[in-house]
């Protein structure tokens, strides 16, 4: 009964492989698209905001330099009016009259405070006399912590040139009040002489107008920052976070007051788009100063968001007919492949009944009954194949024995009649009753014999050769008990034995030695035929195949029982030969184990 093939890995690899390449050619592929489709559609967004948010803040820098330009213009037409002039001559001149000091405030009310954003306004004599007037009570910084403080000699230096301060930025002397400062020297008319320095406070409504034209909807979804040199916040747009630095808030996107910057950062706890850009108030006194935008992501990405959303949901719906288009017919295709390697293995395997079942109208069912039709064929074709090799090898096996008959029963006639020619009658009787015991042996009607039996065939053959060839060489024959029971090819190891004599000891010049003996290996049952004589030399050897195949000059005794091995066994059998000149050759016939069956078995 043979027995079916198991189902190896095969079958399970091919589903790996399906399996693989589905997900690399359509999975990953698909959810590569994703990632990359939303990355973009993130870095799209990120950057149409961020330009969009440079015109925006373009716009909103040349606002806020108008508010500034203007304020100096106010400053500057006042500072070289009389009345102003007169007030700091007086005060350098040290002639102001104390009791004169409301009528001093007076005339700063009508000129400098005119102005509405300007909340108060300080005059320092050179001389540190101080006159001040305001819409309310602030503190005015001393004279004298003034001039000790880094910021006057700025001042100075600016030769009349305004120069602003932002909320908190010298809090030792602004104090915490959230006004703009602007601090100039003051020059005469005439001489342009230093005459003091001119301290005004102003507190810019119109930033609030300027922001709150950028509302969405009804609500600020934007808020904005000036930030100054410091990266101190000196404006909120919505008033809260005046005083707190942009690192702090911003991280890496704090602006410098030198580049354009935008991008993702997270901002209160809150992932948002940045953007800022300079404001460039650099010629109207105030260094280095930024505005920024700041817009919650969800809000800036939403629609994007939602269309995402969109393209998700239509990809999962695809990714599912996916799946189900993997499993309702690569699935089935790869079953259908799977049973056809089945069969197919099983066929390799020697079993011959192995069928696919048929189902449908389709190839798959075309391939089936094509594979099933092969099959048959192929079963017909081996079974006619083996009858004739069969037959094939039957008339090899007679054609060598008859080669073999004539060629060994020439040879011993040929050394009986040398013994007649002799006039030895007694050794004549022997070889011919020996000789009768050999022809005996090579006409029984068996292909195969026992061990035993081939012994004493070799046995008798030699003696045959000991009385033709006094002297000339010893044998030994040593085969294990066991081993004599055992199956071989009949008349195998008297060819070999043969060849031994007749190529290995013959015209040796000495006395040689033959020895036979057997052994049980892993390969099977193996006999040896040693000689101690002129060996084989190395370039006829190499010609010499493993199964036994010899070349010229080697027997066609060797050949013929190389070939009926190979033939009656298989080629894992045969005969193999070693050999070194000068100093002999070992053949060996390797033989299947086998025994008779015991006819007390049933």
């Amino acid at each position: 009964m043979k027995s079916r093939p198991k189902r190896g890995g095969r079958g399970v690899n091919l589903r790996r492989k399906m399996a693989l390449a589905f997900l690399i050619l359509v999975i990953t592929p698909l959810f590569a698209l994703g990632a990359e489709s939303y990355a973009l559609t993130q870095r799209l967004i990120e950057r149409k905001f961020g330009e969009q948010s440079e015109l925006t803040l373009r716009a909103i820098g040349r606002n806020i330099r108008y508010v500034f330009k203007e304020a100096n213009y106010f400053s500057d037409f006042w500072m070289v009016k009389e009345p102003i002039q007169t007030l700091y001559r007086m005060l350098d001149r040290g002639q102001a009259d104390p009791s004169a000091w409301p009528e001093y405030e007076n005339t700063l009310r009508q000129t400098l405070l005119t102005y509405a954003p300007i909340q108060s306004v300080t005059l320092y004599g050179m001389n540190g006399l101080t006159v001040r007037a305001g819409r309310e009570f602030l503190p005015t910084v001393p004279y004298d912590r003034l001039v000790r403080h880094p910021f006057y000699q700025e001042v100075l230096r600016r030769d009349g040139v305004p120069k602003w301060i932002g909320p908190g930025e010298l809090p030792e002397l602004t104090g915490d009040a959230r006004f703009f400062d602007q601090v100039r020297v003051v020059k005469d008319f005439y001489t342009m002489d230093n005459r003091g320095v001119l301290w005004v406070r102003f507190y810019f409504n119109e930033f609030d107008k300027i922001f709150q034209s950028y509302k969405v909807g009804g609500s600020q979804v934007y808020r904005f920052l000036i930030v100054g040199a410091n990266g101190l916040v000196l404006y909120d747009s919505r008033h809260e976070l005046e005083g707190r630095t942009a690192v702090e808030l911003l991280g890496k996107l704090a602006p410098d007051g030198v580049r354009s910057a935008s991008g993702k950062a997270p901002f209160l706890g809150t992932e948002s788009v940045v953007a800022s850009e300079p404001l460039g108030l650099e010629p109207f006194g105030a260094d280095r100063w930024s505005i920024v935008a700041i817009a919650p992501w969800s809000y800036v990405s939403g629609e994007a968001n939602r269309m995402i959303r969109t393209m998700a949901t239509a990809a999962a719906a695809c990714l599912v007919l996916a799946f189900v288009f993997n499993y309702v017919f690569v699935h089935r295709l790869v079953l259908f492949i799977l049973k056809v390697v089945s069969s197919m293995r099983r066929v390799e395997h020697g079993d011959l009944t192995a069928r696919i079942r048929a189902r449908g109208n389709d190839e798959t069912t075309a391939l089936a009954v094509g594979f099933n039709r092969l099959v048959e064929r192929v079963s017909e074709l081996l079974d006619e194949v083996r009858r004739q090799e069969e037959r094939k090898k039957e008339a090899e096996l007679m054609l060598m024995q008859a080669q073999i008959k004539p060629h060994f029963l020439f040879n011993t006639l040929e050394s009986i009649n040398v013994l007649a020619v002799q006039n030895r009658g007694r050794e004549v009787g022997q070889m011919v009753q020996r000789l009768g015991a050999l022809l005996r042996a090579s006409i029984r009607p068996e292909e195969e014999v026992e061990v035993r039996q081939e012994i004493e065939h070799l046995r008798n053959y030699l003696e045959i050769q000991s009385f033709r060839f006094t002297d000339r060489f010893d044998y030994e024959i040593d085969v294990p008990e066991d081993l004599m029971e055992c199956l071989m090819p009949k008349l195998t190891l008297q060819p070999l034995a043969e060849n031994a004599l007749h190529h290995g000891l013959d015209g040796l010049g000495r006395k040689g030695r033959l020895r036979v003996w057997a052994r049980l290996e892993p390969c099977g049952l193996a006999f040896y035929v040693e000689d101690d004589g002129r060996g084989i030399p190395a370039e006829r050897l190499a010609v010499c195949s493993t199964d036994g195949r010899t070349g010229s000059g080697t027997g066609i005794g060797l050949r013929n029982v190389a070939d009926r091995i190979r033939l009656r066994y298989g080629p894992r059998y045969g005969v193999f030969v070693c050999s070194r000149e000068g100093e002999g050759t070992t053949v060996k016939c390797v033989l299947p184990p086998t025994r008779r069956p015991d006819p007390r078995c049933g």
